[in-house]
């Protein structure tokens, strides 16, 4: 099997970042591409607040853009794994599944797919944020919120969830993954990145609400717990975009996996490019 693949992040809508991504695709032939979320553009969100005829951006452009290039590359097209991301309104939901079906791309989050002799699965959730839209936002590990976040029962969604936020959280949810799953050989795509790692240094230095200082490192500590202890051979990121300019890693090891980011605060599309038989050598493209 061709195990060159690719791996962006937080596109946020912005066509010139697909189309540079689109193009990449089909130069390089992957044998997967990964999407960690943040797919789509504010406007969706704008118009569902203000109670307008949202623009439809998965099927006026995502699924027909990518769907021309399933047909321009035929056999050589690659598999699309996708996750959303907490800027995306879970109300988009039912749009990237209704394309997966039409084999555009497979949604994975809270799923578990195979992928030649590996596995992969996603998973969209982040801790909470200062952020208003609380579709993809879990507590972490414990009821808590940090200084200037908000909590995941206040704020808003665009579905109704049938959870009690209050009795679930992101470590409760990474447990459905089993210990029958064989970790050395699954890929993970996670929007959140894990805790205190060079790849979740938010822009918070000197930063405090009231009395307390906001820490810096927002990533998960379920995940980072996560990875510690299940191992999975390689886990990809997004979500805080200057981490790589403020401590000059957008990959590390963490044990024995390997911890790879694609989210870039800068003007240009972030491609990670690498080998699934030894993804440390990845390398960053800025398109």
């Amino acid at each position: 099997m061709n195990d060159h693949c690719l791996f962006v992040s937080d596109l946020h809508g912005k066509v010139n970042r697909y189309e540079k991504l689109l193009a990449f695709i089909e130069k390089t032939v992957p044998a997967g591409v990964f999407i960690g979320g943040d797919l789509l553009p504010s406007s969706i969100l704008h118009s569902f607040r203000a109670g307008e005829n949202k623009p439809d951006f998965v099927s006026d452009y995502l699924a027909g853009r990518f769907g021309e290039l399933k047909e321009r590359m035929g056999e050589n097209y690659p598999r699309v794994f996708i996750i959303m991301g907490n800027d995306d309104p879970r109300s988009e939901e039912e749009q990237l599944n209704s394309f997966e079906r039409k084999g555009l791309w497979e949604h994975v989050h809270g799923k578990t797919v195979t992928f030649g002799q590996y596995m992969v699965a996603g998973y969209a959730f982040v801790p909470p944020t200062p952020f208003l839209l609380k579709d993809w936002e879990k507590y972490d590990v414990v009821n808590e919120v940090q200084p200037g976040c908000i909590s995941p029962s206040e704020g808003f969604r665009t579905t109704n969830t049938k959870e009690n936020i209050e009795k679930t959280s992101i470590r409760k949810d990474l447990l459905m993954f089993t210990d029958d799953i064989e970790f050395s050989r699954m890929v993970f795509l996670f929007h959140s990145p894990p805790y205190r790692t060079g790849l979740d240094r938010a822009a918070l230095d000197g930063v405090t609400v009231g009395d307390e200082k906001v820490d810096e490192h927002v990533g998960s500590v379920a995940i980072k717990e996560f990875i510690e202890n299940k191992k999975p051979y390689l886990t990809l990121h997004g979500h805080i975009h200057e981490s790589s300019r403020l401590t000059g890693v957008w990959k590390e090891k963490i044990k024995e996996t390997v911890a790879v980011s694609a989210a870039f605060e800068g003007p240009g599309l972030a491609v990670i490019k690498f080998s699934l038989s030894d993804p440390y050598l990845a390398e960053r493209v800025i398109l």
